[in-house]
């Protein structure tokens, strides 16, 4: 009877283990907003890190990665696998990735006939490509990526909105677009990272680069960056040499006063536009401006990026204040 009396004590006072309740998971999202910038809606994803559901006052930063010439916003997911990498470095952070369309992220001063655009296709570098997508009133894709879409995603997701907590990165024409926005918005970005980089729009040679003998074109059509992407980059920014300067890596970089922010480049020795980044980096070390530069085997395709894509997040990651 008393053995019986002191189990039923023991049950009335047992407490129940719960399970701790296992962390939000991340995802991918698909979101649209309408662009006063381009004069058209346009469409982003973002990769919501895992745990971003779980603390409804933790605010986190944000780092933009920007696609390549001839690809939808969808590249860096369906193609480079940003998730996964993004995953598997457990990365604490939100990762804006905005359509650009082929406007190299620039503010054009060409204008486009929207009607026609979407009639026949006038005025897209690819004629074949989705006119609904690409299709704008107004080619202001610095304007758009730069201010809007910050503003946009500040507003709509628990970001740090400062320099400290904000962060760009691109491939090929989104890697010039990273390095571009990245040097002419210093106070908008703690770090930039580019892969495979059109790093400088108005190089000279020589070809193959040798270091102290690089230099920046006085003349358009000795420029390496016009040269490769003729008549449709000519078209974009205009005969004016100035213009140019204005939005090169290069010359910004030479010119840079303010606090530039942390750099990583990376591209493959096989790479077309390897000589570009080899010239960036030289600058970048002579005006001890900090940056991380990587040249290993590859040429300008996902083999590359996917490899390095860890690299750049963790640089990213490194050089902006965490989630809090």
């Amino acid at each position: 009877m008393r053995s019986t009396s002191i189990l039923l004590v023991l049950a009335a006072c047992a407490v129940p283990v719960v399970a701790p309740k296992a962390p939000s998971r991340s995802r991918v999202e698909y979101a649209h907003h309408h662009s006063e910038a381009l004069g058209v809606d346009k469409t982003f994803l973002v990769y919501i890190p895992a745990g971003y559901d779980d603390a409804p006052t933790r605010r986190w930063p944000v780092f933009y990665y920007l696609h390549g010439l001839t690809s939808p916003e969808t590249e860096w997911i369906q193609l480079g696998k940003l998730d996964a990498a993004a995953d598997a470095l457990h990365l604490g952070a939100i990762v804006v990735m905005p359509d650009g369309d082929d406007g190299f992220y620039i503010d054009s001063a060409t204008p486009i006939d929207y009607a026609a655009c979407e009639r026949d296709g006038a005025g897209l570098f690819d004629p074949a490509a989705d006119r609904d997508a690409t299709c704008v009133h107004r080619r202001a894709y610095e304007t758009y990526i730069a201010k809007e879409l910050v503003a946009h995603i500040d507003a709509r997701y628990r970001t740090i909105a400062s320099r400290e907590g904000r962060a760009i990165a691109g491939v090929s024409m989104g890697g010039y677009g990273a390095l571009s926005l990245g040097l002419r918005h210093p106070d908008e970005y703690a770090a930039v990272a580019s892969h495979s980089a059109v790093a400088s729009l108005l190089y000279d040679g020589p070809h193959p680069f040798v270091a102290n003998q690089g230099q920046v074109a006085t003349a358009l059509e000795r420029a390496s960056g016009y040269a490769r992407f003729q008549p449709w980059i000519a078209m974009l920014f205009g005969p004016d040499l100035a213009t140019w300067r204005a939005h090169d890596p290069a010359v910004l970089i030479e010119a840079m006063t303010a606090t530039a922010p942390a750099l990583y480049l990376d591209i493959g020795t096989e790479d077309p536009f390897v000589d570009l980044t080899r010239y960036l980096d030289e600058l970048l070390a002579r005006r001890h401006i900090s940056h991380v530069a990587f040249f290993g085997p590859g040429t300008h395709d996902y083999d590359f990026w996917i490899s390095r894509l860890p690299a750049s997040l963790a640089f990213l990651r490194d050089h902006t204040l965490p989630a809090r």
